[in-house]
C-alpha cells in the first residue's frame, strides 16, 4: 500500500478511466415504394449508414420476403412503437426529388388514389434512375473546323449536310449532339457525314458545359389585345403569389407570343419557366421558337434517349436552362426556381396519363404552380369544359384573343354532307370531288394542305358479307386493321397481329371485304389523284423513328412537302404559313362514341385542324367532309363558334350531372374469369354504397354501374367499370378510399382506379 501511495505521490492523483463512447443517436427512415400501398414503412438507420440516407433518395430495404427499392419521404430520430428491420443500402449519393416534389407527389398519391412510391417512380425518368449512381454525363459535341482549315477543294456535301453545318457554324465553340440533332430535326448519319469529310470534329465535354449564348432574336411586336393580356399578367409575373390564367385565343391569334413575352419578364428575375405541349410532334417547333428568344432551352419528352434524358434533367435541376420545354411527364422537371408554368392546349387529352397514376398533366401542373406560389397560363382555343367552367366560377382568371395577328381572317370552312351528291363518294373512295379539285387548286397556287383523318393503317376493318364475320383481336374486343404496306391485320392496343387471308375463317367463302378508311388508304388515293406531289404521311406507323417528327416537319416548313396527310399529330399547335387548304376526312368518325365528351373531343378536333390554315397571306379554305352536317359539334366548329358550343354542351352535362358539375372517379375491373371480374365488380359497388351510407355528414353521391365496359375484353382480361359522381370531391375520394380499404381484390380480379377519367372505353 506503501509503494502504492509513493506512486501515487510522484505522478499526482491518476486520470479518471476515459468514459465510454456515446451511442449515436437512433435513426429512422420512412420510405414508401411502387406498390399501392397508402402509407410510408418505417425502418432503422444502421450507424454505417447514417451519414447516407436523406429524404429524396433510393434505398434498398426489406420488404416481405426479400429486399425492394424505396424511396426516402422523412427521417426522424423518434422511435416508434414497434421494433424496426434495418434498411440495407442508399442506392444514391444525392437525392433525386426535393422537397416541393415530395409535396406534389405526396397530394397526387391522395388525389388520384395510388401509391405514394408509384408516383415517385413515375416523376424520376428511369435513365435518371438507372444512372444516379454513376458519374456525371460527359456530352458528345461537335465543333465546325475552322474554314481556313479546310483543304482548298473541300469534299463537297448534300444539301441537307450544308444546312446543318451553316447551323453549327453560328456556334463557333461548337454544339452539343443531341442539341444540334434536334434543332435540324435531321438523324446522326447527316452529323457522321459532315465529320467524316472533315468539316466539323467530335469531341467529349462534361455536361455542364454550355454553349456560347447567341444573340436573342428581337420579340415581334405585340398586337393590342396581346399588350391588353400581357398588362393583365404582368402584377402576377413580377409578384410571389399563385395566380391561374386560362387564355382563351383564336387559333392564329399569338398565344406563343403571349408566352414568351411572359416568360421574359420571368427570367428577368432570374427565374425559370417551364412550358408543356400536348404532342411530341409540337416539341421541335416550339423548341426552335423559345431558342430564338431565349439562352438556355432544355426539351425533355420520351423519344429522347436515356443518356439524353439524364443529361437534360442534371442540366435542369442544376437550374442551367431558362426554359424547360417537354410533353406531359416534363410536369415534373426538376426546375429549382420555377417563376411560371404555361400548358399550351391545355384542353389535349394527351395530357391525361392511362397507367398508374392516372395523372392529369394540367391539373399537376395547376397544383405545382399553387405549392410554388406562382402563376399558370392555361392556353387553348377550345379550353376543356373543366377550365372553362373554373374560369365561369372565378377560380382562373379569363383572357381573350379574338383576333388573328396582322387581322388575318379566320378559313373559311365548307361543309361537305356525304350523304348526297356532288360529295357522296363511291365505296372504297375516301376523298369528294370538291375536296380533290380543291387541291389541286391549292397546289397549282403554290400553296400546301393538311389533310386530317384519325386512323391509321389502311382497312379498319375486315368482314365477310356473306355471314357477317369480322376479324377481331384473339385477345380484345376489338377489330383488327389491316395494313397493307406490312401485309398484316393488327389490333392498335395489344399489337397481336396475324397474316391476312382472302377466306372467311366462319363460312370459308372467299367473299372478304376490306372497309373503311385509313391514313394508309389515304395516302395511295392521294397519289393517283396528285400525280407528281410530294406527300407524306404522319402516323404512328410512320412516326416511329427518333427524329422523324421534326425531319417531316421541317420538310413541310421548307416547302419540300405540298400535303401533309395524318392522325391528330396534325390537327394542333403547328403554324405553318404556306397552307391554304385543310381537308378533314371523316369529321364524325368519334361522334358516336359511348364517352360523354364525344362531342367536345369533335368540336376541339375539328376547331383545332381547321385552324393550321389561312396563317400567311394567302387566305385559308378549310373542307369538311361529314354524315351529319347538322351536329353541333361540326356546325358550330364550322363557325368557329366555342362560346356557342360551350354554352349548349355545359347545359347537356349539368342536365345529366355528369363533369365539370360533379366530379367523376371511374373504377375498371379486370380479370381471366369472367365470373371473378363480375363477382368482384359487384361486391366492390356494395362497398361504395355502405361506404356513402356510413359517412357522416351525408352528402350526395351517384353510383353508376358496375356493368360491362364499352370494350368489354383487352388483353385477354374481361372487364367491368362502374362510375361514382359526386359534387364534394372530398366525399367522393372518402367513399372511394373507404371501399378500395374494405373490399380488396381476390380471385385473380384486378382494380384500376381513374379519377377525373378522360377516356370512357
Amino acid at each position: 500500500m506503501a509503494r502504492m501511495a509513493e506512486t501515487q505521490s510522484l505522478f499526482g492523483d491518476p486520470d479518471p478511466p476515459p468514459p465510454p463512447p456515446a451511442e449515436p443517436a437512433a435513426l429512422y427512415a420512412d420510405l414508401v415504394f411502387d406498390r399501392p400501398l397508402e402509407v410510408p414503412y418505417t425502418y432503422s438507420v444502421p450507424a454505417s449508414l447514417a451519414g447516407d440516407v436523406a429524404v429524396g433518395k433510393r434505398i434498398i430495404a426489406p420488404l416481405g420476403a426479400k429486399p425492394d427499392r424505396g424511396w426516402c419521404v422523412a427521417v426522424r430520430t423518434e422511435a416508434p412503437d414497434r421494433p424496426c428491420k434495418p434498411i440495407i443500402r442508399v442506392l444514391d449519393p444525392e437525392p433525386l426529388v426535393d422537397g416541393h416534389l415530395l409535396d406534389l407527389t405526396r397530394w397526387m398519391s391522395r388525389y388520384y388514389l395510388c401509391g405514394w412510391g408509384q408516383v415517385l417512380q413515375a416523376v424520376v425518368p428511369a435513365g435518371v434512375r438507372r444512372k444516379a449512381e454513376g458519374p456525371p454525363p460527359r456530352a458528345s459535341w461537335l465543333v465546325p473546323t475552322p474554314t481556313d482549315d479546310l483543304p482548298a477543294e473541300p469534299p463537297k456535301l448534300t444539301p441537307r449536310q450544308s444546312e446543318v453545318l451553316e447551323h453549327l457554324r453560328m456556334s463557333p465553340a461548337g454544339m452539343e449532339t443531341s442539341a444540334l440533332l434536334a434543332a435540324m430535326g435531321c438523324s446522326s448519319s447527316v452529323v457522321d457525314g459532315i465529320v467524316t469529310r472533315g468539316f466539323a470534329r467530335k469531341v467529349v465535354r462534361p455536361e455542364a458545359a454550355e454553349s456560347p449564348s447567341s444573340p436573342m432574336a428581337r420579340a415581334h411586336p405585340l398586337t393590342p389585345e396581346q399588350s391588353e393580356v400581357l398588362s393583365r399578367l404582368e402584377p402576377s409575373l413580377t409578384g410571389d403569389d399563385f395566380a391561374p390564367f386560362l387564355l382563351l385565343g383564336v387559333t392564329g391569334s399569338g398565344k406563343t407570343e403571349v408566352y414568351m413575352s411572359a416568360i421574359e419578364k420571368v427570367v428577368a428575375r432570374g427565374r425559370q419557366a417551364l412550358v408543356l405541349v400536348p404532342e411530341i410532334s409540337l416539341t421541335p417547333q416550339t423548341e426552335a421558337r423559345f431558342a430564338e428568344r431565349f439562352t438556355s432551352v432544355a426539351v425533355l419528352h420520351s423519344h429522347l434517349s436515356e443518356s439524353e434524358r439524364q443529361n437534360r434533367w442534371r442540366k435542369v435541376a442544376a437550374g442551367r436552362a431558362q426554359v424547360v420545354i417537354g410533353a406531359r411527364s416534363a410536369v415534373f422537371a426538376p426546375a429549382p426556381n420555377l417563376g411560371l408554368i404555361v400548358v399550351d392546349e391545355e384542353h389535349e387529352p394527351s395530357f391525361k396519363q392511362e397507367s398508374t397514376p392516372r395523372y392529369h398533366g394540367r391539373d399537376v401542373a395547376v397544383m405545382r404552380a399553387s405549392l410554388l406560389r406562382i402563376p399558370a397560363i392555361l392556353g387553348s382555343a377550345t379550353p376543356s369544359l373543366e377550365s372553362w367552367f373554373n374560369a365561369a366560377r372565378g377560380v382562373y382568371t379569363r383572357l381573350d384573343l379574338t383576333r388573328r395577328v396582322e387581322d388575318r381572317p379566320l378559313p373559311r370552312v365548307e361543309v361537305l354532307d356525304m350523304r348526297h351528291p356532288p360529295a357522296r363518294v363511291p365505296p372504297g373512295r375516301a376523298l369528294s370531288d370538291p375536296l380533290v379539285h380543291a387541291l389541286k387548286h391549292a397546289l397549282r397556287a403554290g400553296g400546301q394542305a393538311i389533310l386530317f383523318l384519325n386512323r391509321r393503317g389502311y382497312s379498319p376493318f375486315v368482314v365477310c358479307p356473306g355471314c357477317g364475320e369480322t376479324a377481331t383481336c384473339r385477345f380484345c374486343d376489338l377489330s383488327l386493321t389491316f395494313h397493307r404496306e406490312r401485309n398484316i391485320l393488327m389490333c392498335h392496343h395489344c399489337g397481336f397481329h396475324q397474316p391476312p387471308s382472302d377466306e372467311c375463317p366462319a363460312c370459308r367463302k372467299t367473299t372478304v371485304r376490306y372497309q373503311g378508311l385509313g391514313t394508309e388508304k389515304v395516302h395511295e388515293e392521294l397519289q393517283r389523284h396528285l400525280p407528281g406531289a410530294v406527300i407524306r404521311r404522319m402516323d404512328s406507323d410512320t412516326m416511329g423513328k427518333p427524329g422523324s417528327h421534326a425531319q417531316t416537319l421541317e420538310a413541310f416548313r421548307n416547302r419540300l412537302v405540298q400535303v401533309l396527310l395524318g392522325t391528330q399529330m396534325v390537327a394542333k399547335g403547328l403554324d405553318f404559313p404556306g397552307v391554304t387548304l385543310v381537308g378533314v376526312i371523316q369529321a364524325d368518325a368519334a361522334l358516336h362514341m359511348p364517352d360523354f365528351r364525344a362531342s367536345e373531343r369533335t368540336f376541339q378536333l375539328l376547331t383545332q385542324v381547321a385552324g393550321r390554315c389561312g396563317r400567311g397571306e394567302s387566305p385559308g379554305r378549310v373542307i369538311v367532309q361529314t354524315l351529319n352536317p347538322e351536329h353541333d359539334a361540326v356546325a358550330l366548329a364550322a363557325r368557329h363558334d366555342f362560346l356557342a358550343f360551350s354554352r349548349g354542351e355545359m347545359e347537356q352535362r349539368e342536365m345529366l350531372g355528369y363533369p365539370p358539375f360533379q366530379r367523376m372517379i371511374r373504377i375498371i375491373i379486370r380479370a381471366r374469369d369472367e365470373k371473378a371480374a363480375d363477382d368482384y365488380a359487384s361486391r366492390f359497388a356494395g362497398a361504395c354504397r355502405l361506404a356513402h351510407e356510413s359517412a357522416e355528414p351525408k352528402r350526395p353521391i351517384k353510383l353508376l354501374g358496375p356493368a360491362v365496359a364499352p370494350v368489354a375484353r383487352l388483353n385477354d382480361y374481361h372487364r367491368r367499370h362502374l362510375l361514382i359522381l359526386s359534387p364534394d370531391s372530398r366525399h367522393l375520394h372518402s367513399v372511394a378510399r373507404a371501399a378500395l380499404a374494405s373490399c380488396r381484390p381476390d380471385g385473380g380480379a384486378e382494380i384500376a382506379v381513374d379519377v377525373d377519367p378522360g377516356n370512357m372505353l
